[in-house]
């Protein structure tokens, strides 16, 4: 019911976000979509990252993103609005302004030009607004910069944009990652878009270290059915992975020498259990249309309840702990680089 007398500075780790202390801090330090742009306009927008809650708002001198609660007496600044001039987020329960800073503007039960105490501002968190959406950091110093994305900036012909709406699974978010980047289960798990039981044998490929994460490439024997297996027939393409860490993940599919699609996902962590998926296809083939949102929106859900299925719902980074493939390649050095480059599954 209380606190105690001399809590003092509070935590900035949420205990009930599933992770280890120590795992939380590593995530923290690193950028993560929280937001879809175009849907931060005129009212403040909810949003959890890593167990923390969030108000992500943009008054007409910018964007903020920072915990969701008011410093007076902790309501949610999400059930709030901005002010008439959209120069501030008001405070749904004593009227307190925040403007684009964090910074408390406005008193209402105090007079015009009375002082206003430094300790009324917001937990601002540094953030950015990229590739359509906007990113968090829940640490000062990010340990890593953004995914170097430039296609998406701008996007020109004769690439087209398809936007996805964002997704949500009850899976970790390495899991997902994972998932994204694994080559084997393509011929097992899409047999109602473009995967190839016939052809499930996947060849040896090397494994690049980069300055954002791992890249790899490989041939791929899809089938092309579109919806309803009309046309279906095999057609050789290339697929090129590369993965910034954590875990966004760009997926590169030459289908000739001409015509290529972009595959961009961004596993966001809500909590250690759940995920919010990010995504933007880019494409050069003609004739693309509004059915190619709902083609990824279906190699998704071909995905999501295996991927929420597993266990354990943690990514075991020991690797004994699970027997691993020829073709776990990848998800090898991707795990061993969550240990050996940033910590991850440290003993508590």
């Amino acid at each position: 019911m209380y606190l105690p007398i001399h809590q003092g500075q509070v935590s900035e780790f949420p205990p009930d976000s599933g992770y280890s202390e120590s795992d939380w801090h590593v995530l923290a330090g690193f950028w993560h979509p929280v937001a879809v742009s175009s849907e931060v306009r005129d009212k403040p927008v909810a949003a959890r990252l890593l167990g923390v809650d969030l108000v992500v708002y943009r008054t007409r001198d910018g964007l903020c993103v920072s915990r969701d609660a008011c410093p007076h007496r902790g309501s949610r600044l999400t059930m709030g609005w901005l002010d008439e001039e959209g120069a501030a987020l008001v405070c749904p329960m004593h009227g307190h302004h925040y403007g684009s800073d964090g910074r408390c503007t406005r008193i209402p039960s105090m007079a015009d030009g009375a002082r206003i105490p430094e300790r009324m501002r917001l937990q601002t968190y540094p953030s950015a607004d990229r590739y359509g959406f906007v990113w968090a950091c829940l640490k000062p110093e990010p340990r890593r910069p953004l995914p170097h994305w430039p296609l998406l900036e701008p996007v020109v012909a004769p690439w087209k944009r398809i936007e996805i709406p964002k997704g949500h699974w009850k899976a970790s978010a390495s899991r997902h990652c994972e998932n994204f980047n694994d080559v084997a289960h393509l011929s097992w798990v899409h047999m109602k878009t473009f995967g190839n039981r016939d052809r499930p044998r996947i060849e040896h490929y090397p494994v690049e270290r980069t300055a954002y994460g791992l890249r790899m490439e490989m041939p791929y024997m899809e089938v092309e059915r579109g919806f309803n297996d009309q046309h279906a027939g095999e057609r050789l393409t290339r697929y090129v992975y590369e993965l910034t860490y954590p875990f966004a993940s760009h997926l590169q599919v030459d289908y000739d020498a001409t015509m290529t699609s972009h595959f961009f996902d961004i596993a966001s962590p809500v909590d250690a259990r759940e995920t919010d998926i990010y995504q933007v296809n880019l494409t050069n083939v003609p004739g693309v249309g509004s059915d190619y949102a709902q083609y990824q929106l279906l190699t998704n859900e071909e995905d999501r309840p295996l991927v929420e299925s597993q266990a354990p719902w943690q990514v075991p980074l020991d690797p004994a702990y699970e027997v691993s493939m020829p073709a776990d390649r990848f998800s090898i050095q991707y795990r061993r680089d969550l240990v050996e480059l940033f910590g991850l599954g440290s003993p508590v």
